[in-house]
């Protein structure tokens, strides 16, 4: 399967993203220096929580669990100088509903298993939290 996405540089430190698929656009520029959108990391961490979510909802509608209302924080870390990439990440999933212990365990291993999750380097430091129905609401 592939991503088809087509960036334009609009200037001023700006870039314009384009999903050839369904026509859908985001904007992008550099977090460090302007900030007005979305910085490359953020999209990266954008992707990361959103395929987890995916991964842990298409679980949950084969077995008949709601899911929905499930959220992702997602913090991505850079490292300095002169290797600036991203060099960690922390993830927190909120469901705000509660499931069994078995059933947890079944979303977190669902989440775990998202391809955007596996695509990333040993040196890239990735730790995921996980918190269910009232804990997951007392903590936001």
């Amino acid at each position: 399967m592939m991503s088809g996405v087509e960036v334009t540089y609009e200037g001023n430190q700006q870039c314009l993203a384009l999903d050839t698929r369904n026509g859908k656009r985001v904007a992008a520029d550099c977090s460090l220096t302007k900030g007005d959108e979305f910085g490359p990391e953020s999209l990266v961490a954008a992707g990361l929580g959103s395929c987890m979510l995916i991964s842990m909802s298409s679980f949950a509608d084969r077995h008949g669990l709601d899911v929905s209302g499930a959220r992702a924080d997602v913090n991505a870390s850079l490292g300095g100088k002169p290797d600036m990439r991203i060099a960690a990440l922390d993830v927190t999933i909120r469901v705000p509903k509660a499931f069994s212990k078995e059933e947890q365990a079944a979303l977190e291993k669902a989440a775990e298993a998202c391809p955007i999750k596996h695509s990333f380097g040993a040196e890239t430091k990735i730790s995921t939290h996980y918190a269910f129905g009232a804990s997951a609401t007392a903590a936001s």
